[in-house]
This record gives C-alpha cells, sequence and structure tokens, in this order.
C-alpha cells in the first residue's frame, strides 16, 4: 500500500511516500524543493519513486494546531486528493505526532504546547500506548497543571517547553525538556497502522484544529 503523508503544522510543508512502514521519499530531505507548493512537492515525490498517483491508497494529513493558513492549505490539498483518488484520509493532530515521537525517545507521558493567540496555547498529552491525546486551550500554566496532576514524570515538546519546566507547581514532578520543537512527519508511514484505520471517505473529510473548534469543544 502506497501511504502519502502530509505535514502541515511545523515550520514548513513537508510531504512523504511510504509503503510496509518504510519512508520512500521525504520532500524535507530537500531543503529548496520543500519551499514548492504541496502539488509541486507531490509531482516531485511520485517522479523520484517512479509512481503515479493512482498509485496512492492512503493519505494522512497533520490537522495541526499550528499557523492556521498553512494548516487549511495542507487539508485542504489532503481532502481534495483524496476526493479525486476516492481514497481514504486519516487526520493526526500534531499533538499526536509529536507525543508518538517523544515517548519512543523517553518512555514517558508527553506535555505538547503550540503557541495561539491573546496568550493562550494548544496543550495537549499523550500517554502513550496509541491512546488519544487529550487537548486543552487556555493559558499554559493553569492548564498543564490540571493535566499532569496525577503524573510524576513527563517530557516536554513545543512552544513553551522552558515555562512548563519552571512551573512551580510541577517542582516536585521529573520533567524533562526534550528540546524538540515538532514531532518527525516520517511517524505518519513509520507508525502508519495506527492512522490508516481512522480514514475517512467522502462525504466525511478532514477539518483541522482551530481555536474555533477548541472553544466549541
Amino acid at each position: 500500500m502506497l501511504i502519502a503523508g502530509i505535514s502541515t503544522s511545523s515550520g514548513q510543508f513537508a510531504l512523504l511516500l511510504g509503503e510496509n512502514n518504510r519512508v520512500i521519499y521525504d520532500s524535507s530531505e530537500f531543503e529548496k524543493e520543500n519551499n514548492k507548493a504541496l502539488y509541486y512537492l507531490l509531482q516531485d515525490a511520485l517522479i523520484a519513486c517512479n509512481k503515479k498517483v493512482s498509485d496512492i491508497n492512503h493519505i494522512t494529513v497533520d490537522t495541526g494546531p499550528g499557523g492556521t493558513s498553512r494548516v487549511r492549505t495542507g487539508i485542504a490539498f489532503a481532502n481534495s486528493l483524496a476526493y479525486s483518488l476516492n481514497i481514504p484520509v486519516s487526520p493526526v493532530s500534531t499533538m499526536e505526532l509529536a507525543g508518538i515521537d517523544a515517548h519512543s525517545r523517553y518512555g514517558f507521558p508527553v506535555v505538547n504546547s503550540v503557541k495561539s493567540i491573546k496568550g493562550n496555547a494548544y496543550i495537549g498529552l499523550y500517554r502513550g500506548d496509541g491512546e488519544e491525546v487529550k487537548i486543552e486551550y487556555g493559558k499554559v500554566e493553569e492548564i498543564v497543571p490540571q493535566l499532569v496532576a496525577n503524573i510524576d514524570r513527563l517530557v516536554v515538546v513545543g512552544a513553551h517547553r522552558e515555562l512548563i519546566t519552571e512551573l512551580p507547581a510541577l517542582a516536585r514532578k521529573t520533567v524533562i525538556d526534550s528540546r524538540m520543537q515538532y514531532g518527525n512527519a516520517r511517524i505518519f508511514i513509520e507508525k502508519s497502522k495506527l492512522f490508516t484505520g481512522r480514514g475517512l471517505i467522502f462525504p466525511q473529510f478532514v477539518t483541522p484544529i482551530t481555536e474555533q473548534t477548541m472553544i466549541n469543544h
């Protein structure tokens, strides 16, 4: 099965192709090409792998949270491509991606944070073992202590690592700074079995995680 993975919420778009949990193309390895629009990233990937767009069987896309316009663009592209090929598209939040990545390295629950507006943030908790990420929205100093109240050891990822490690409310806990800003998009392919089961077929489609969706949650 040929899987296309689309990363939207890190610094720039990345597009990956993979088969049998193995990455066969990763656009982030080509810095200049990675500044292209997703259509051209996909075109480059298919040419490099001697594949056709009709060979793609499944799409996995990062739903954010992240830069709103970039996330929306990536999701719109993924939904459109899935519709045109009549194949499933699976949503994966950046919180889950980073959580899987950091948990595999440290073995502890992972707290991830992404900046938002008006001093707010998206804060996610990934406990491991494929468990769904719990995402909250608000002030880091208010939400994080509540999320990890029953956790003694944790790893932090994202934009507020230093702030979280210095929170007085966590003084009695072991808090490890992963020094990671984002998760590794290669997980889309290497851990694809975690995501393919949630594939959506039109008229279902992927939607982005935004301030509004969190406030209304």
